[in-house]
C-alpha cells in the first residue's frame, strides 16, 4: 500500500468523488440475472468502461485530495500528492516522478511550512486559487494567482510535469492558465518550461536548504539578460557560476557545448507573440526524462533517465573544476583548467599582491602596469593598443551595440577612454567593456576573441613588427 513516502512505489487510489457509480441495486439485478457466461462478459465490460473510467490527471471545483490520495499525468510519468522526506510526520504537497524506481521530487507547493500528520487537503478555494490546507482548515499554501482567478475551476497535471489551474471551458493550452507550477517552480526546470528573460536578472530556482529539507536554500539559478542572456548560479546575492553569453546556438563560457547543435542540445531563445524573450529546452528525444537543477550544495546539473541502468545520469555538472568557480583568479586574472599554476594576468598586468599571489591566494587579481594614453589626456605620439587574446570565456558585465564589422567595434572603443576590451561576436554584436574585467578564462579549443586595450608601452612585440614594416615599405 503506498504510503507516500519517496522511495516507495505508489498504489494511486481514485478519488472518492470519482468512485464508480455502480449501486447496489444494479449489482444486485446483475447478479440474479441468468449467468451465462457471455452475459457475465458484457456486463463486466459495461461494468469496468463506462463507470469507472474517470480522468484521474485533474480535479474539479468541489473534489479534493486527500493524503494518500494522487492526481496522475495522463501518460503516468508524473503524479502530484502528499509525500515525507527526512521527518515521516512533516508532509508537503509536490509533483515527483511517478513510472520510473526514482521518484524524484520536481516541485513542491507548501515547501517552507510542511503539515504535520496526515490530515491535508489540496482543493481548489471559492476565490479560484489552488489551495493546500491541514485539517484545522488552516491555509498552508495558496497559488496566489496574478490574475483575477474567481472562474478557475480545473487544475490538471500536464504530461509535461506541469501543474494547470485554468476554467473548465479552457483549452489546455498553458497559455491559458490562471496559473500554473512552470511559472513558479521550486529546485528543478524541465522540458518545455519557458523562462522569461527581461530587463532585469531573473533568479529561477532556488535550491533546497538540505537534501531532506525543501525549504528555500542558499542558491538561486536565472538568467542575467545583459548584454546577452547567460545563465547565473548565485549564493544568496553573490555569483558562483556563469554559462557566458548565449550566441545563438550554445552558451559560449561552457566549453563542452561546442560539440553540440541547437536540434541536439536543445536550448533555445525565441522572441514570442507578446513580444517577450523566453529561454526554453527541448530534447532531441521527447520520450527522454531530462531534467535541469540547482542542487541544495549549489551546482547546476543536467540529468536524463537512463532506463538501461534504472538510475539518473549526470549529463554535465557547473561548477565542474576551480576555474569554473566565478572569478576565481580575481579581476583582469585569467584561469586555465590545464595550467600550472591555474591563474596568470593578462598581458600587461601584474598581480596586485605578489606575496599572496606566490602563496595560491588569487582572488585579488591583478593590475594594469603602465597606465593608458587615453586616460591621462597627453599626446605624446604613442597610442594605445589592442592585444588579442583568444579562445576566451568572456568577461562577464559587459555591454552590446549593433555595428556591421570589426573595423567600426574597435573604433567604438578606441573613442572611449573607459573601454578596457572589445569584441565583435556573431549574433551577440559588439561587445565592450567598461568596467575590470572579471570572470575570464582560457579555453584552450573554444571561446571568442577578445581584445584588450594596453598602453603603448605593453605592445613591445607588435610595434616592433610595425616599425619593421614600416622601414619595408621606406
Amino acid at each position: 500500500m503506498y504510503n507516500g513516502s519517496v522511495g516507495s512505489v505508489p498504489h494511486v487510489k481514485a478519488f472518492k468523488s470519482l468512485i464508480c457509480p455502480c449501486s447496489s441495486m444494479r449489482l444486485q439485478r446483475m447478479i440474479t440475472m441468468r449467468r451465462s457466461p457471455v452475459t457475465v462478459f458484457l456486463f463486466s465490460l459495461l461494468f469496468l468502461a463506462p463507470f469507472c473510467h474517470a480522468a484521474t490527471d485533474r480535479l474539479t471545483k468541489g473534489q479534493s485530495i486527500k493524503d494518500g490520495e494522487t492526481l496522475k499525468s495522463s501518460d503516468e510519468n508524473f503524479e502530484l500528492g502528499f509525500f515525507s522526506l527526512g521527518n515521516p510526520t512533516s508532509r508537503y504537497v509536490g509533483i515527483r516522478y511517478s513510472k520510473i524506481q526514482d521518484q524524484a521530487v520536481i516541485w513542491v507547493a507548501n515547501r517552507d511550512k510542511p503539515i504535520s500528520g496526515t490530515d491535508g487537503v489540496l482543493r481548489i478555494g471559492e476565490d479560484g486559487k489552488l489551495l493546500v490546507v491541514d485539517g484545522n482548515e488552516s491555509l498552508v499554501w495558496s497559488s496566489n494567482a496574478s490574475v483575477a482567478s474567481s472562474n478557475a475551476t480545473t487544475v490538471r497535471l500536464d504530461i509535461t510535469g506541469n501543474l494547470i489551474l485554468s476554467s473548465s471551458d479552457s483549452t489546455d493550452d498553458a497559455d491559458e492558465a490562471y496559473w500554473q507550477s512552470f511559472n513558479n517552480p521550486t529546485d528543478t526546470y524541465l522540458p518545455n518550461m519557458k523562462v522569461l528573460i527581461g530587463s532585469a536578472e531573473i533568479h529561477v530556482l532556488s535550491s533546497w536548504r538540505s537534501a531532506s529539507d525543501p525549504s528555500p536554500g542558499n542558491f538561486t539559478m536565472g538568467v542575467d539578460p545583459r548584454g546577452a542572456p547567460q545563465i547565473v548560479i548565485w549564493e544568496q546575492s553573490r555569483r558562483r557560476w556563469r554559462s557566458g553569453h548565449w550566441n545563438g546556438i550554445l552558451f559560449s563560457g561552457v566549453p563542452y557545448m561546442a560539440a553540440f547543435t541547437t536540434y541536439q542540445y536543445g536550448f533555445k531563445v525565441s522572441r514570442e507573440g507578446n513580444g517577450k524573450l523566453y529561454l526554453t529546452y527541448n530534447p532531441s528525444d521527447p520520450s527522454e526524462l531530462n531534467k535541469f537543477q540547482i542542487t541544495w550544495n549549489g551546482f547546476e546539473e543536467q540529468k536524463r533517465w537512463n532506463n538501461s541502468t534504472q538510475a539518473w545520469q549526470v549529463m554535465q555538472s557547473q561548477p565542474s573544476e576551480d576555474c569554473e568557480n566565478y572569478n576565481y583568479c580575481g579581476n583582469f586574472g585569467v584561469c586555465t583548467p590545464s595550467g600550472s599554476p591555474r591563474c596568470s594576468c593578462l598581458e600587461g598586468f601584474e598581480p596586485r599582491h605578489p606575496d599572496q599571489w606566490r602563496l595560491g591566494n588569487w582572488s585579488g587579481g591583478c593590475e594594469r602596469r603602465s597606465p593608458l594614453q587615453c586616460q591621462s589626456n597627453t599626446s605624446n605620439g604613442r597610442e594605445d593598443g589592442f592585444k588579442a587574446v583568444r579562445c576566451t570565456k568572456l568577461p562577464d558585465f559587459v555591454d552590446v551595440y549593433s555595428v556591421t564589422s570589426d573595423d567600426d567595434c574597435k573604433k567604438m572603443c578606441v573613442n572611449n577612454c573607459s573601454c578596457k576590451a572589445y569584441a565583435r561576436v556573431d549574433v551577440i554584436g559588439c561587445m565592450l567593456w567598461n568596467g575590470d574585467l572579471t570572470d575570464v578564462q582560457n579555453h584552450i579549443k573554444s571561446g571568442n576573441t577578445m581584445h584588450v586595450r594596453l598602453a603603448y608601452s605593453e605592445l613591445g612585440s607588435v610595434n616592433s613588427l610595425l616599425l619593421l614594416f614600416s622601414l619595408i615599405l621606406l
